[in-house]
């Protein structure tokens, strides 16, 4: 039967240490032992931890006491005597997990496995798993290991100086809170640096690809203004730009070549360079023929001779000036 309610510290308060000593009111639920540890298990007497419970013990997260504190275990009682009598059942009904896993193979190859002996054997493996998963003895040792790893990581960091995470679970075992705190400092200056440090080579990757993007439709564009200063076919290919903002667009390289040399083109025309245009034929400084895909129905825009004349005007003009 559960004690009455009393105010207990837990080990952590709004997930960090609980470093301000506030209190919980906690409900012990059991004392565990296998004769070498004991372990008294607490619970919040408040609302339930689990949104779905699937047992009447499946609402609240187990604490074990340690010290002054109350540890999270992580897991409903519930799901401590499955984690626990699970692994015991398999030993026991089966040897080890590759033979049960043989056994079920073995049953779903049967012409009544799926419909009757797995039912049958998942039936008597789940009684099992709760009878062995329910001895406080089993439980105990369970909690143990548990424990030790939590131990174990905590002296690992305490080894190291906080080079790794110190676990203020095995800390607070050991009545050692202060040198973890002093050690979770440390850890936590590395781990900002850590990021600092990748962030800084994320950015300069990343400035790296903006620059050689821009630097690649550069040299796209002046290519393309070559063949308008000269003569030949120019491709309205697209080209890959990183705007101010760090984003990359694609730009038909007519429009941008228009919109570079300051030539105003109406925008039905944009919408048909974009989507229409293929290729411009520059000869004796005018455009000679463009090519564009052909739609049913569809016709040339009539205004694009118009804005490329414009255009070649202001590359030839640019030539002079630079001459």
């Amino acid at each position: 039967m559960m004690s009455d309610v009393k105010l207990m510290k837990p080990l952590f308060y709004c997930g960090n240490f609980n470093a301000g000593g506030k209190r919980m009111k906690a409900v012990l639920v059991k004392e565990v032992s296998d004769g070498a540890n004991a372990y008294r298990l607490w619970r919040s007497s408040g609302v339930p931890d689990r949104d779905y419970p699937r047992a009447e013990n499946d609402t609240h997260i187990l604490h074990v006491e340690t010290g002054e504190y109350l540890a999270p275990l992580g897991m409903t009682e519930y799901e401590l005597i499955g984690r626990c009598g699970y692994p015991l059942a398999v030993a026991e009904l089966y040897g080890n997990e590759e033979n049960r896993q043989k056994y079920f193979a073995d049953l779903r190859s049967s012409r009544r496995g799926c419909t009757d002996e797995i039912p049958k054997a998942l039936e008597l493996e789940g009684n099992a798993e709760r009878r062995l998963g329910s001895d406080p003895a089993h439980q105990a040792a369970y909690i143990k290991t548990i424990l030790n790893d939590r131990i174990s990581t905590y002296l690992t960091a305490k080894e190291n100086g906080g080079e790794s995470f110190p676990d203020f679970v095995g800390a607070a075992i050991l009545g050692e809170i202060d040198l973890c705190r002093e050690l979770a400092g440390r850890y936590k200056a590395k781990k900002r640096a850590e990021y600092a440090a990748r962030q800084a080579r994320a950015e300069a990757e990343a400035k790296k690809q903006r620059e050689e993007t821009n630097r690649q439709a550069e040299q796209q564009l002046q290519q393309a203004i070559h063949i308008l200063k000269t003569e030949g076919a120019l491709n309205n290919d697209s080209i890959t730009l990183c705007r101010e903002d760090g984003s990359f667009g694609e730009y038909s390289i007519v429009n941008h070549l228009m919109r570079r040399y300051g030539v105003e083109v109406p925008l039905r025309t944009q919408g048909w360079i974009n989507e229409k245009l293929s290729s411009i034929t520059v000869k004796d400084g005018r455009c000679s023929g463009v090519r564009y895909l052909r739609a049913k129905g569809g016709s040339c825009s009539q205004k694009i001779f118009d804005c490329i004349d414009a255009l070649l005007r202001e590359v030839h003009g640019e030539s002079e000036v630079a001459a």
